[in-house]
């Protein structure tokens, strides 16, 4: 009889998120209005609070976590922590990555359930295993490994980061929207469109706009909006509105229509003053003289 061989197909197991390194794990067991005197570093940060209730601050956001929610703080974002006249207990990890996916957590409450405070369990006593170090040392910035550490430690403290934040971004909704719109798009691409598209909404209205409000309509933090927007233009959000808003000016002017007061209180310019300042800095002319030599060229 024949023998006959099958022919398998390999499926290819691809890495959505990836955590490349740690730096520190803590556990805190924090006093009555206990402050700590805030930072920010070029790496991922996640806060749990496993008792109590405390404030946290992102930039100029400040969130109250209680106990079973977390927060995901963005690189480069300045965050610290406060309790007000209660106990609180908190785990804290931070670590390296280099997965777009992460920035739909950034910057909102996060909800533990059973399973993600298992694996914060799993990563916490493996640190404690392995790892030399004290977990409530406040400034500890270098982890020393044990010469005896656990075989595959680092494999599952890796492991268990990735599988919290995959389970994180499948349980929430409003994340799950916001990666079917990053599997769609690059995500930097998505964010800049979408932060032009609300500055193009406002100009047209003639609100004003804050960074606050962007970062809520999109869903990330402050932090990561400004350093994608900036990798992309070259400008902070901010300046890109004025220009844009000088760009329009420019239009108005050369219409000949409004007066000068008249076309800075629409674009919004908290004063004549400020719009001829602002409008020199980009044209290097002045309102007037700007009027002066379209009439004169009939060049806008």
């Amino acid at each position: 009889m024949k023998k006959t061989s099958n022919k398998f197909y390999k499926n290819k197991l691809n890495s959505l998120i990836n955590v490349s390194g740690i730096y520190t794990v803590h556990y805190f067991k924090y006093g009555r209005n206990f402050k700590y005197k805030g930072e920010k570093h070029n790496f991922w940060e996640i806060v749990y609070l496993d008792s109590g209730s405390a404030k946290i601050s992102a930039d100029d956001n400040v969130f109250k976590l209680k106990q079973g929610e977390a927060f995901l703080h963005s690189p480069n974002e300045y965050h610290n922590i406060h309790t007000d006249d209660e106990f609180a207990n908190s785990v804290i990890i931070t670590f390296d990555s280099n997965s777009e996916y992460l920035s739909a957590l950034a910057g909102k409450i996060l909800k533990f359930g059973e399973y993600e405070k298992s694996l914060l369990n799993i990563i916490v006593n493996e640190t404690k295993s392995s790892y030399a170090d004290k977990l409530n040392e406040l400034y500890l910035t270098k982890m020393t490994k044990k010469q005896n550490a656990l075989f595959g430690t680092d494999q599952i403290i890796k492991n268990c980061i990735e599988l919290l934040i995959i389970n994180l971004l499948r349980s929430s909704s409003s994340v799950a929207n916001s990666l079917v719109e990053m599997t769609v798009n690059t995500g930097s691409d998505k964010i800049v469109d979408s932060v032009y598209a609300i500055l193009q909404e406002k100009l047209n209205s003639s609100s004003k706009i804050s960074l606050n409000e962007i970062s809520y309509k999109l869903g990330f933090s402050k932090s990561y909006i400004k350093s994608q927007f900036k990798k992309k233009t070259g400008s902070s959000v901010i300046q890109y509105y004025i220009s844009m808003k000088i760009d329009k000016a420019k239009k108005l002017l050369s219409q000949q229509k409004y007066t000068i007061s008249e076309i800075s209180d629409t674009l919004g310019f908290s004063s004549v003053f400020y719009f001829s300042r602002q409008f020199k800095t980009h044209t290097d002319m002045s309102p007037t003289e700007y009027v002066n030599s379209i009439k004169a060229h009939n060049v806008l």
